[in-house]
């Protein structure tokens, strides 16, 4: 009955193979993954499946709202273009505005600095 059952603690590890090649020495170890090997393993699949189902879900959410919102943009159409255009006109107006009040100070601080005034 005690055949049955080896015990593993008397047991020596299996020796490594040594090759020769060209006159070089190397051992050959029972090639078997570490821990750590499998952590980054495991780390690579999981992080690769978050990716994989935001991805899905991102698609999925872009081709859902243009579908729902295409018939939107389709019927307001005509109030985008007068819309957009009279935005085109108040933004460029403040910007040259803004750029005329800059290059005025600009122009104005030179000329204190050269005169030299308080």
């Amino acid at each position: 009955m005690a055949d049955r059952y080896k015990t593993t603690v008397g047991q020596k590890q299996p020796k490594p193979t040594i090759i020769i090649n060209n006159h070089a020495r190397r051992k050959q170890l029972p090639s078997s993954p570490e821990s750590t090997q499998l952590r980054g393993l495991m780390a690579l699949l999981i992080s690769t499946g978050i990716l994989f189902i935001l991805t899905g879900a991102t698609i999925t959410t872009v081709v859902t709202s243009f579908v729902l919102f295409a018939p939107v943009v389709i019927i307001t159409s005509p109030l985008w273009l007068p819309t957009s255009v009279f935005m085109l006109f108040v933004v460029a107006m403040l910007l040259l505005v803004c750029g005329v009040g800059l290059a005025t100070a600009v122009v104005l601080v030179v000329q204190l600095v050269i005169k030299g005034g308080d």
